[in-house]
């Protein structure tokens, strides 16, 4: 026998669950693959679990853990795909072999908003917003990837009547393209120069003051990256585990890179004179409140991401939420908020948009 599933011989395709069928169904070549696999005697094939069957066909066959489903306008992981269910597979199925009507085209709009999907159409929201923070034509924004692309447009959802003027979204966008090095840590330095407080007169000084206040705070940072890191992507009682035993060693648990610990930190910032002292203690204060956070309130229930790599994982409780997240099996803080009276719909707009 040439294919292996869970350790299990896998001769013939009906030994496969009806979702892992559906699912491959979606993948451009996944059924000639596997029967191929099946009856090639020469070549031997081993997958954990049905998951990592579809994802290693996914990949093998196109370079891209992202299917594309291109009736409904979707990138989207067979891994992911599979979590969603039989009925929800078989609806995608039906427009992606040609089925039309209002009904169906509902449930699809349905589906997409009950799972968090995001098509590609609906990503180039973005642009529009670009435009309006004159960052249309920044050469750094002109390649992205699917995360790159989905940052993007959580930011553009966030924007509403009660952030600042235009002209100060100008400014968070001039500010984010003199930082940032990667699209994603535009997101997070438009984000820090909104949150921190501009009192000077000009749109020069307040850019001034701002990067004076960056500069002060990215080297108190530097032990506030990183996270515990699993073979694979766990399931939440491992990410417990892990985070409990990291947080018993005396081990943070950190942010992905440096611009996002930076954002969040300027949460504590909000209002707050710019001094080195205030912006220090603003460090600690947020770090020792977000550890002693995921330590009294574990992750339980997580949402697995569109491409199948990662999975964020919502805490709330009373008025602080946090937001752990797993990408590429290495545990993160994503986000972490104190709320506190009128400040508190502001501080949760990033998270809800992270969390949608």
């Amino acid at each position: 026998m040439s294919l292996f599933v869970a350790g299990r011989s896998i001769p013939h395709l009906g030994l496969l669950s009806s979702v892992c069928r559906q699912v491959l169904t979606l993948v451009d070549g996944g059924q000639p693959w596997l029967q191929w696999a099946i009856d090639a005697h020469e070549h031997r094939y081993q997958f954990a679990d049905e998951s990592m069957l579809l994802d290693g066909i996914q990949q093998g066959l196109h370079g891209s853990r992202l299917a594309w489903l291109p009736q409904t306008g979707l990138q989207v992981s067979p891994i992911k795909l599979l979590s969603l269910g039989g009925e929800d597979i078989d609806t995608l199925y039906r427009v992606e072999h040609g089925e039309h009507g209002s009904a169906l085209a509902d449930s699809v709009q349905r589906l997409l908003s009950r799972h968090s999907l995001v098509s590609n159409a609906a990503l180039q929201s973005y642009r529009p917003f670009l435009a309006a923070v004159g960052g249309a034509d920044a050469p750094l924004l002109q390649q992205l990837d699917f995360r790159e692309s989905l940052a993007l447009w959580q930011l553009a959802a966030e924007q509403g009547p009660q952030l600042p003027s235009g002209a100060t979204r100008g400014e968070a966008a001039d500010f984010a393209l003199q930082h940032a090095r990667r699209p994603i840590e535009f997101c997070d330095y438009y984000r820090f120069y909104l949150r921190t407080q501009h009192t000077a007169a000009t749109a020069e000084q307040r850019l001034e003051r701002a990067t004076h206040a960056l500069q002060i705070l990215l080297p108190m940072l530097f032990g506030a990256l990183d996270g515990p890191q699993l073979p694979r992507l766990p399931a939440p009682e491992e990410v417990r585990q892990a985070i409990a035993e990291t947080l018993e060693a005396g081990r943070p648990v950190g942010f992905a890179r440096i611009s996002l610990a930076a954002q969040q930190v300027a949460v504590a910032l909000h209002g707050m004179p710019l001094d080195h002292e205030t912006i220090r203690e603003a460090a600690r204060r947020q770090m020792r409140e977000a550890q002693a956070f995921l330590n009294e309130h574990p992750v339980h229930r997580g949402r697995l991401g569109q491409d199948g790599a990662s999975v964020q994982f919502p805490i709330e409780a009373s008025r602080q939420r946090a937001l752990v997240q797993v990408e590429d099996n290495i545990i993160t803080l994503a986000q972490y908020n104190r709320l506190l009276g009128d400040d508190a719909s502001e501080a949760m707009l990033g998270y809800q948009a992270s969390s949608a």
